[in-house]
């Protein structure tokens, strides 16, 4: 039986699960109701096969409060909106718990000295005022880390590694995430969390398979031997931190893997337009991201980063995010600029 299939027949059930559940199965459905049934078409195939009528009533009132919130959200008139993506069944706790990476913040393991400017830039080097890497068919497709898994930082640098490497041989790669969360064990805890600078330690001591060879599954597994590697580097750089003058350098240089704050709610929901965080400064931040350009928003007119995300191409803007640029004294709103690491 194809995998279409299996999905409308599983979609059929969920449906008709719903409906029989319902509360308001003899009266007229609600906006809601009908709301909920046809984002059960488009996502329903996307949940476990298991799921009971308690499940799935409980399903139904967290995509509710969702709506709600996003409905009053947009109805605000902020830089960016929010839609009932493939998580508007989640709490925000529950996408905490899965997706973000509360290791993401913890460095401290680097000693001094362990990573410098391989770039050579100063403050005196001038860069464009505009910059796409994706534009220049450098960035390969989005992927998507959500199984149930907090790969993150696995997804950001091998992302980072597969433009390296199309800049340093014109080659468009596809790379495993797979290999890092069931090898690179020394530090990082794959689907439990890492760090994208120990993952580029990793490939510069082991290559890295392509995802073919090493194909993700979004779980822990056992570590695979005498896999074929596709690609290495030679190990990383870091960007200047907390200066977005200095990190628009090296992302017109290559793609830069950052780590930011991403607020569990809005971040999950994120839909267009320049996503930004109320405050400045220092943040302990849950979700690396890969930077592949800045310039000014069309819609909006504001300055921003453009940001490569890892939750699937029906995430964002195409899988892709606008992030507020030069709004914190160059400090970097959401704490963009606190970890800038980039593969040599």
């Amino acid at each position: 039986m194809s995998s279409s299939i299996k999905n409308s027949i599983f979609i059929f059930i969920l449906l008709t699960t719903f409906l029989s559940s319902s509360s308001y199965n003899t009266t007229q459905e609600s906006p809601i109701e009908k709301r909920y049934k046809k984002w059960l078409t488009r996502y329903g195939n996307l949940r476990p096969s298991n799921l009971s009528n308690m499940d799935l009533k409980k399903r139904f009132e967290i995509y509710k409060d969702n709506v709600q919130f996003i409905d009053k959200f947009n109805s605000e008139n902020h830089s960016f909106t929010l839609i009932d993506n493939k998580f508007a069944d989640m709490t925000p706790k529950e996408f905490k718990a899965k997706f973000l990476n509360e290791k993401a913040g913890n460095h401290t393991h680097l000693k001094r000295g362990s990573y410098r400017n391989h770039l050579n830039i100063s403050q005196e080097t001038s860069c464009p005022a505009s910059w796409n890497w994706v534009a220049k068919g450098v960035v390969g497709p989005v992927k998507d880390q959500t199984k149930y898994c907090g790969s993150c930082w696995a997804f950001s640098a091998v992302a980072a590694v597969e433009s390296l490497m199309h800049l340093k041989t014109g080659k468009q790669l596809s790379l495993s995430e797979q290999e890092l969360v069931d090898c690179d064990t020394s530090y990082n805890k794959g689907c439990k969390g890492g760090l994208k600078e120990m993952a580029f330690c990793y490939i510069a001591k082991y290559g890295l398979a392509s995802s073919n060879d090493y194909p993700y599954i979004g779980a822990d597994g056992k570590c695979k031997s005498n896999i074929k590697r596709s690609a290495t580097i030679y190990g990383f750089g870091k960007a200047k931190t907390r200066n977005e003058k200095w990190l628009a350098c090296y992302v017109a240089n290559r793609p830069i893997s950052v780590s930011m704050w991403s607020h569990p709610r809005k971040f999950m929901l994120y839909h267009r337009g320049v996503y930004s965080c109320r405050r400045c400064g220092h943040y302990e931040t849950n979700h690396a991201v890969l930077v592949v350009g800045y310039g000014r928003h069309k819609s909006t007119g504001l300055n921003c980063w453009f940001i490569k995300n890892s939750h699937g191409k029906d995430w964002g803007d195409n899988g892709y995010m606008y992030l507020q640029r030069n709004a914190c004294d160059g400090i970097g709103v959401c704490g963009i600029t606190q970890t800038p690491y980039y593969p040599i």
